[in-house]
């Protein structure tokens, strides 16, 4: 080989070295570093996806209780969009745990209703006479209603021999406003 062939192999070479360096190199150093991080995020994804079915038993227990749950708050309002309809059922309800504890209606006013967002308030008055030992009966006859009635308001005096006093309950229904 000549002088000028080697010099010239030897500046191939060289050249060659550079571009192995300057762009060879970074670029398998980028797709080494590209797959360390894609592995790193299969890696991650792996072990949510384990801890995930972990959990599983852990959520299905979870929503079931939760199902419960809403059940049982779904039976403390009352059906129906009308307000009618529905102030009727809170009376009823109510005359229904003044005859459980012997309690006398003295006058009962006409359901009042209001809405709220998308619920319908039907608040009810009551005055009545009863016995001193009739009072937490009452009381407790109310708070086992289904549909659930809420006290808002409560009021006993004792005139003479007999007490006296004032009662407000409201339910709730969905109300359905709009289209």
């Amino acid at each position: 080989m000549k002088r000028n062939e080697k010099n010239l192999l030897l500046l191939a070479g060289v050249i060659f070295g550079l571009v192995l360096i300057v762009r060879i190199v970074p670029m398998l150093y980028n797709y080494y570093q590209q797959n360390r991080e894609d592995l790193a995020l299969l890696q991650e994804r792996k072990d949510r996806y384990q801890q995930l079915i972990l959990d599983v038993d852990r959520w299905q227990e979870t929503q079931t209780l939760k199902l419960a749950e809403t059940a049982d708050l779904e039976s403390w309002i009352f059906e129906g969009t009308n307000p009618n309809l529905v102030g009727s059922s809170v009376q009823r309800s109510l005359r229904q745990a003044v005859e459980q504890s012997s309690v006398n209606i003295r006058e009962m006013s006409v359901a009042q209703y209001n809405y709220i967002d998308d619920w319908l308030m039907v608040s009810q008055e009551m005055n009545f006479a009863l016995e001193q030992a009739n009072i937490l009966p009452f009381l407790s006859a109310l708070q086992a209603t289904r549909p659930r009635l809420h006290v808002s308001a409560f009021n006993v005096t004792r005139n003479r021999s007999q007490y006296t006093g004032s009662i407000t309950v409201v339910g709730f229904s969905r109300a359905n406003i709009g289209p």
